[in-house]
């Protein structure tokens, strides 16, 4: 008898867009049913507030809609901050298994805490440019031009300003310690995230013992860079055989992919 698989939630992050998950989405199995919504301001769509409260009952109200049972939460940056407000506010509603990609581990420094919001009073390639170039760690002009270009398509979808600022002062001001919930939790991080510094989400995995996975050589945008590598990585911790990235313990060091991860946890 076969076990149905639960479906899965992902929640992108600022100015993101369903377009940003789009790759790694590609790399899963195709077996599982697997959601990808906008989240406001996305998409046109929009919030009353952009604050905990609303995100959460998004989410929530997402997931009977559609019908959904407990699905797993996977959410980069920004949607790691609403996926484990959602667990801790709606516990029942989502499945145990929780993924945070590029993870919110603390609240960024204060200056990044002003200048986040900016992106709505700029022009779009501008912010597009120098977003791309920092959050990416990419050597390889391929990469960068590929990252700078999902970008574009994912800001275009974001086009409310007012909503964006909104969202904006939400995400620089608000990090998942802020928030209590007992989930069996994976974290996906870049070893040099330059947003979120990975010593900070490697404190963040101890605090709530969760499983961390370090992709080296790789930045915040970890959707962009190295699809494959995040999607691998999730498929071991649905626990697929076929999944060959190695895992690492609560407090690890970046180390090879293709480590034998039974000598590490």
């Amino acid at each position: 008898m076969t076990t149905k698989k639960p479906s899965i939630l992902f929640i992108h992050g600022y100015r993101g867009s369903h377009d940003g998950l789009a790759e790694v989405i590609s790399y899963l199995p195709k077996d599982y049913d697997i959601h990808a919504p906008d989240i406001p301001p996305a998409g046109g769509k929009s919030l009353d507030a952009y604050d905990t409260a609303s995100y959460t009952k998004y989410i929530a109200d997402y997931i009977k809609d559609n019908h959904l049972e407990k699905p797993i939460l996977i959410g980069h940056s920004l949607g790691s901050i609403i996926a484990s407000a959602t667990a801790a506010a709606y516990p029942d509603l989502v499945n145990n298994k929780l993924v945070l990609l590029s993870p919110i581990s603390k609240k960024p420094a204060k200056v990044f805490g002003w200048l986040t919001p900016l992106p709505a009073v700029l022009p779009v390639k501008t912010v597009d440019y120098i977003t791309t170039k920092y959050m990416s760690v990419s050597k390889d002009k391929d990469t960068f031009k590929k990252a700078l270009s999902i970008t574009n398509v994912c800001s275009t979808s974001n086009k409310n300003k007012g909503d964006l600022w909104q969202a904006g002062k939400y995400s620089a001001f608000t990090a998942i310690p802020d928030f209590s919930f007992k989930k069996d939790t994976l974290i996906i991080a870049g070893e040099k995230d330059r947003l979120i510094p990975i010593k900070h989400t490697q404190a963040l995995a101890k605090n709530i013992g969760a499983k961390l996975v370090i992709i080296p050589n790789t930045g915040h945008i970890m959707n962009y860079e190295v699809p494959a590598k995040v999607a691998e990585a999730i498929k071991k911790w649905l626990g697929r055989q076929d999944s060959n990235l190695r895992m690492l313990g609560p407090n690890p060091s970046a180390l090879p992919l293709g480590d034998d991860p039974s000598s590490h946890n």
